[in-house]
């Protein structure tokens, strides 16, 4: 089982509940992400099972808002990561035969062995791991939510984390300029005050310039999983190494070849741990309802009137389902 597949059960089947409000706003489905943070429960932060977590729930929250259930990434079903020049040739350039047969193939070993598993973007300096993205050839990154989580040892990593968001914000503005770029972090509710305080203070400061984050997310949530080994949050990210700009796509989806290195395995039932998301402990500049209202309207503001067509509808009737998004 993939860290993401013990996910699939505990998403609704039809996600597409209209959460734009007639004052503009954003209603986030904070109920799924703590159901979704139970799945992961009693798992270790270096598996990558918590953070998968946050990452369904930020693009279910980006589905909801309007956007092609297959455009964001991670996409709800193998694979994860579909190119949408891709998909839509399978779905509408192959006969209906030979289409099927192309989509039973998705989840075979080599198909599993070619497909892309992690979408890697190229920066200005360096090629940097996507969390949550929303990705076309002919326009490049459009939308991006870089996520981390933090349950335990704040004193010691804490600074750390946030020199790293620093660097891949400026790293990431300089290449794309025009992409729609969200920072997204969870912390533990065991957190002292001053480190709860030192987050919410560099969170603001990875906003307040023209060339870092367009909003940024802080999420606090009790919960009893812990990291294993202290030092998992201090290690880098194994697929954020420097990268020759002339070697490196601006896109680059190639093979992750330790597609499921240090991902725990988990059986087919998964029970699901009571989580509280404390949303009280977070002023209003970083909220989750902000985030999404702020990063998806940078988005919209940044291309044509015709890209993301459903988005802007529900947008606009915020009354209600809009229905579901358009190929």
């Amino acid at each position: 089982m993939g860290k993401l597949d013990r996910f699939d059960a505990h998403v609704p089947a039809e996600p597409w509940v209209n959460p734009w409000q007639a004052d503009g706003s954003f209603e986030v489905d904070l109920a799924l992400l703590a159901r979704l943070l139970g799945v992961a429960e009693g798992t270790s932060q270096r598996s990558g099972v918590v953070a998968g977590a946050v990452d369904i729930w930020a693009a279910e929250e980006l589905r909801r808002a309007g956007m092609h259930p297959d455009d964001v990434w991670p996409r709800r079903t193998d694979p994860r990561i579909m190119p949408r020049d891709v998909r839509k040739f399978v779905e509408h350039g192959l006969t209906v035969g030979l289409r099927e047969q192309v989509q039973q193939r998705y989840s075979s070993p080599g198909a599993r062995r070619a497909l892309p598993t992690d979408a890697r973007v190229m920066g200005s300096a360096y090629s940097k791991q996507a969390d949550v993205v929303v990705a076309s050839w002919a326009a490049g990154l459009e939308l991006m939510i870089s996520t981390k989580t933090m349950l335990s040892s704040y004193a010691k990593n804490l600074r750390n984390r946030f020199e790293e968001a620093y660097g891949d914000a400026k790293n990431l503005r300089g290449r794309h300029p025009l992409a729609a770029l969200g920072f997204l972090f969870v912390m533990g509710a065991d957190a002292e005050e001053s480190e709860l305080d030192f987050a919410i203070d560099m969170m603001t400061k990875l906003t307040s310039e023209p060339d870092v984050y367009d909003t940024a997310c802080l999420l606090v949530v009790d919960t009893a999983a812990k990291e294993d080994e202290e030092v998992a949050a201090e290690e880098p990210d194994e697929l954020d190494e420097p990268a020759a700009l002339d070697s490196i796509p601006e896109l680059d989806l190639s093979i992750n070849a330790e597609d499921d290195a240090g991902e725990d395995d988990a059986p087919d039932a998964v029970d699901v741990q009571p989580v509280q998301v404390l949303a009280g402990r977070v002023p209003d500049h970083l909220a989750a309802s902000q985030f999404f209202a702020t990063l998806l309207g940078k988005a919209l503001h940044h291309m044509p009137t015709g890209v993301y067509p459903e988005v802007r509808a529900r947008r606009r009737s915020p009354q209600g389902d809009s229905g579901h998004p358009q190929s």
